[in-house]
C-alpha cells in the first residue's frame, strides 16, 4: 500500500490510496485517512466578567421596547415552516432535498456487494462485512457530531439525519466505535471515491469512539468528508477544507491531492481539471439552499 505522508498539527495524519478490482463490481480505489489516535490538546481561556444589574424604570421599558422591535423584526422576516424532518424548508416552503444523508450511530450489520445503503451493502472491502458496535456516544456528544455535521452542509440542499429514512436512495455513514480490521489498521474513515455521483445509495465506514480522544467534532469532519468522498470530492492540502485538513467545505479552487478522477465541475476553476472548489462542486451536484 503507497503511502504518502501529510504533516500538520496533531494529530498527524497520511493518506493512503489503494487499487483493487473486484470481479463482477465496480473497481476499487479506497482512499482513507490515517491517524495516530493523539489526542489533539486545545485550550480555552474564555473571559467572564460579572456585572451588577440595576433595575430601573428606564431601562426596562428600554427593554421592553428593543423586544418588541426584535419581535417585529422576526415577524417580518419568512414564515416558518412545518416541514418533515427529510423535508427542507426554503423561502417558507417545504421542499425535497437533492440528497438525504443518513450518519448510522446505532450500530449495524453490514455485507459485501454493489452498494445499497437501503440494505446496508458496501462495495468497499470484503472485511468490511459484519457487525459493527454504535458509536456509543452519550446524548450530549452524539448531538455534537450530528449538529456539526449539519452545520458543514446548511448552505446546501440535503437533509442530514441520524435516523434511517423509510425509502431510498441515500447516502450512510456507518460510525462505529469497532476498531478497523488489521488490514486497514489506523484507518479514520473509508469511502469510495465515486466520481461523478455514480452510485446514489453509497455506504462508507468512519472508525470513531468517544474515548478515542479526538473529540466529536473531528468526528462530524471526517463524516462530512466521507460523505464528499461518496459525491465525488477529491482530497486537498488545504489547512481549512474537510478535504484537506479543515472543518467546512471552501469555495475556493484548491489544488487536488489525488488522481481518483478528473474534477466534475472544471469550468469552476478555470477549466483546471487539477483544480477543485470543494463547496462549488457540491452546489453544482446538489443545488445551494434557497
Amino acid at each position: 500500500m503507497a503511502a504518502r505522508s501529510r504533516a500538520i498539527k496533531a494529530p498527524a495524519r497520511y493518506h493512503h490510496a489503494v487499487d483493487r478490482p473486484t470481479t463482477g463490481l465496480l473497481p476499487l480505489r479506497r482512499v482513507a485517512w490515517l491517524v495516530p489516535w493523539l489526542a489533539a490538546c486545545v485550550e480555552i481561556d474564555p473571559s467572564y466578567a460579572d456585572s451588577s444589574l440595576t433595575t430601573t424604570a428606564s431601562t426596562t421599558a428600554s427593554s421592553s421596547g428593543t423586544t418588541a422591535s426584535s419581535d417585529d423584526a422576526s415577524s417580518s422576516g419568512p414564515p416558518a415552516c412545518d416541514c418533515t424532518p427529510l423535508e427542507l424548508c426554503e423561502a417558507g416552503a417545504c421542499t425535497q432535498p437533492a440528497r438525504v444523508l443518513y450518519v448510522s450511530l446505532d450500530g449495524v450489520t453490514t455485507t459485501f456487494g454493489n452498494p445499497d445503503a437501503t440494505q446496508d451493502v458496501q462495495g468497499l472491502y470484503m472485511e468490511l462485512a459484519g457487525t459493527w458496535d454504535p458509536y456509543g456516544a452519550d446524548v450530549t456528544t452524539r448531538a455534537l457530531l450530528l449538529d456539526t455535521v449539519q452545520e458543514q452542509w446548511a448552505s446546501l440542499r440535503v437533509v442530514v439525519t441520524d435516523t434511517r429514512p423509510p425509502a431510498g436512495p441515500y447516502l450512510m455513514a456507518v460510525v462505529t466505535a469497532t476498531p478497523p480490521p488489521a488490514t486497514l489498521a489506523g484507518v479514520a474513515y473509508v469511502a469510495y471515491p465515486d466520481c461523478g455521483d455514480a452510485i446514489p445509495a453509497d455506504v462508507t465506514f468512519v472508525f470513531a469512539s468517544p474515548s478515542d480522544g479526538v473529540g466529536a467534532a473531528q468526528h462530524a469532519s471526517w463524516v462530512s468528508g466521507s460523505f464528499g468522498r461518496a459525491l465525488g470530492l477529491r482530497y486537498n492540502d488545504s489547512a481549512d477544507d474537510i478535504m484537506g485538513f479543515g472543518n467546512r467545505f471552501v469555495d475556493a479552487c484548491q489544488p487536488t491531492s489525488d488522481g481518483s478522477c478528473a474534477t466534475a465541475h472544471p469550468e469552476l476553476c478555470g477549466n483546471d481539471p487539477m483544480q477543485q472548489s470543494s463547496l462549488g462542486e457540491l452546489a453544482a451536484l446538489v443545488g445551494r439552499r434557497g
